[in-house]
């Protein structure tokens, strides 16, 4: 499962019935909705050829066009308090949130994880020694 896609399932939790995007949409979105993206990575080598990613994605909310500024303030409210990790993975870090002049509302956020290579190589098995320790 995607870093998207958990997002996708924390934000379905929180708006049982929202409308997600995942992808761009060629006749725009509808409102309300919202859409997910990833917007960077950033890596940084560690020992034994593990590494350090931080990944950014941003939740953009189109809101109700009725009252868009009531239903951002409401949105806001739900996503900085049920929108805080994505479950049995990561915390979200370094959380943001901007009201645009365009009328949306844009959640930003870092997960952050280690990640290192599956190797296969040989493991120390259980060895026969002859002869005696001192």
């Amino acid at each position: 499962m995607t870093i998207i896609e958990r997002v996708a399932d924390e934000i379905a939790r929180i708006f049982p019935n929202a409308v997600i995007y995942t992808e761009n949409q060629a006749d725009g979105f509808n409102e309300p909705s919202f859409f997910i993206e990833k917007i960077g990575t950033s890596a940084s080598s560690e020992l034994f050829d593990r590494q350090m990613r931080k990944q950014s994605y941003q939740v953009i909310y189109f809101p109700d066009p009725t009252s868009p500024k009531t239903d951002m303030e409401r949105v806001e409210d739900y996503l900085l308090s049920g929108l805080l990790e994505l479950k049995d993975y990561a915390p979200l870090r370094h959380k943001e949130m901007t009201q645009q002049e365009d009328n949306t509302l844009v959640y930003q956020f870092e997960v952050w994880g280690r990640f290192y290579p599956e190797k296969d190589e040989i493991k120390l098995q259980n060895e026969e020694v002859k002869g005696s320790f001192k």
